[in-house]
């Protein structure tokens, strides 16, 4: 346990005080040579001593561990940032064992556990076992919304709960959890920021306004995104939804601000005229998400712009958030090329020049091997 030092904490403790050793032992009731076998960190007292020891020093019995069951955000994010980085260097089972050691450890430290329930989400598919996986999921996400007693953290297990339980196949699942309509909206977020107006609250008034403002819009994307494969009997309808988004996209620089959302949206389009046999419009919308692959930058960090210029210091302060990609970048790469070359959907794409050149440029260029 990285932070668990009680020789040192106990050492320093009895120095502050001004005691010896021999007052120490004679006060617990042990020989002078256990305690200083104490200090050396060569043996530790009994459990049924430590309460009496805290007592003595007037700390807590976790500071005279020198254990820390919480962490920082920053820790957080480190800790994430190598798992997630062991996952394209070790096998599955392994890291996983790192990840199951740390949450014994902070298992009542909340963010954290429901960050290791993120990763567990993100790298799954590279488990041999997807079930049980996906069942830590949900445990984790269950013990975060009983245990934690925070709105924020518990509503976004919640969200993920509701995607382990689409990636199980249990779509009643999610609506048990979820409702099964659309949410009227009652503008807490307008009704917030004012009040923090009225309170001469200006700046987080201006955050609130920005950032729920820069939601609505990825949300927007993001439902677009998905009613294009709802709507594939309507032409109409989807040519005008994607020329709408595209304008929407160039209108907030989409591409630099949220890459994947656009990502998402170029590769669903790709696939709606794929499937309708529209192959021209098909090779335009991959080309588009092959020229915005070529334009991400690595180390993978989310920032706001000038015009959402609140949204990076928004994202450093919210604890469930970072500015950290959630999978490691080798893993990133290969995705970004497979999703387009492996899938069974292009096949009918495969005869052209123009799509395998495409495929070759792209893998070339974020150096993965591509088999076409």
């Amino acid at each position: 346990m990285e932070h668990f030092q009680f020789s040192i904490m106990f050492a320093n403790c009895r120095k502050e005080l001004k005691v010896t050793q021999e007052q120490i032992a004679e006060y617990v009731g042990v020989s002078r040579a256990a305690v200083s076998k104490w200090e050396k960190g060569q043996s530790y007292p009994d459990i049924t001593l430590l309460p009496k020891l805290a007592a003595y020093f007037n700390i807590s019995i976790d500071k005279l561990l020198g254990y820390q069951p919480q962490l920082t955000k920053e820790q957080i994010t480190r800790i994430y940032s190598q798992l997630a980085e062991q996952f394209s260097e070790k096998e599955f089972d392994e890291v996983e064992q790192s990840i199951e050691d740390l949450l014994s450890e902070y298992y009542s430290c909340f963010p954290f556990v429901l960050k290791m329930a993120q990763l567990y989400i993100n790298y799954f598919p590279k488990s041999p076992d997807h079930q049980s996986i996906l069942d830590r999921v949900l445990q984790l996400c269950e013990r975060v919304k009983t245990l934690s007693g925070d709105f924020a953290l518990a509503n976004e297990a919640t969200m993920l709960e509701a995607l382990a339980y689409l990636q199980l196949g249990k779509p009643e699942k999610v609506l048990s959890l979820l409702g099964k309509d659309v949410q009227i909206q009652f503008g807490a977020d307008h009704l917030i920021a004012t009040a923090h107006s009225m309170l001469g609250h200006t700046e987080k008034a201006k955050e609130i306004i920005q950032i729920s403002y820069y939601q609505n819009v990825m949300q927007l994307l993001s439902n677009a995104t998905e009613a294009l494969m709802l709507e594939l009997e309507n032409t109409d309808y989807i040519d005008e939804t994607i020329d709408k988004i595209q304008g929407l996209i160039r209108l907030y620089d989409l591409e630099n601000l949220h890459f994947n959302a656009v990502l998402i949206f170029y590769y669903r389009a790709a696939t709606v005229y794929t499937m309708k046999g529209q192959w021209d419009q098909a090779i335009k919308m991959l080309q588009s998400y092959v020229k915005l692959c070529k334009k991400i930058q690595f180390p993978i960090k989310l920032k706001g712009n000038s015009y959402f210029y609140l949204l990076s210091q928004w994202i450093e302060n919210t604890s469930q958030l970072s500015s950290e990609a959630p999978r490691d970048e080798q893993s990133i790469k290969r995705d970004l090329v497979h999703t387009i070359a492996q899938n069974p959907v292009f096949d009918p794409l495969k005869e052209q020049p123009s799509y395998q050149a495409m495929i070759r440029h792209l893998a070339d260029y974020l150096k993965i091997e591509v088999t076409l």
